[in-house]
């Protein structure tokens, strides 16, 4: 195959077709635009103690209480109390 001048730069491609070439490029395509139309995780928001009680419509005294029953699950991060908020939402059923 002959290279050939593509904006001043020069493409050799040697054991593939021009034909095979694009197909590949065509179907990496179509997998880009559908990663990119599949709906991505949205990471689950961390609450405070106090958004938690403001939530659940209950003091702090409260969350404390079902957190040492383990009603709910609590989450140390550094020197502060996490809830995961799919967590809150999901243990209002239970409570």
């Amino acid at each position: 195959m002959k290279p050939q001048e593509t904006n001043n730069y020069i493409v050799q491609i040697h054991g593939i077709s021009a034909e095979i070439l694009l197909q590949r490029f065509d179907s990496l395509e179509k997998q880009i635009k559908e990663l990119k139309s599949q709906q991505q995780p949205v990471p689950d928001r961390l609450l405070s103690r106090d958004e938690t009680a403001q939530m659940l419509g209950v003091s702090i005294v409260t969350i404390h209480n079902w957190v040492k029953s383990k009603a709910l699950k609590a989450y140390k991060v550094g020197n502060k109390v996490r809830f995961k908020e799919s967590e809150v939402l999901g243990s209002l059923q239970q409570i």
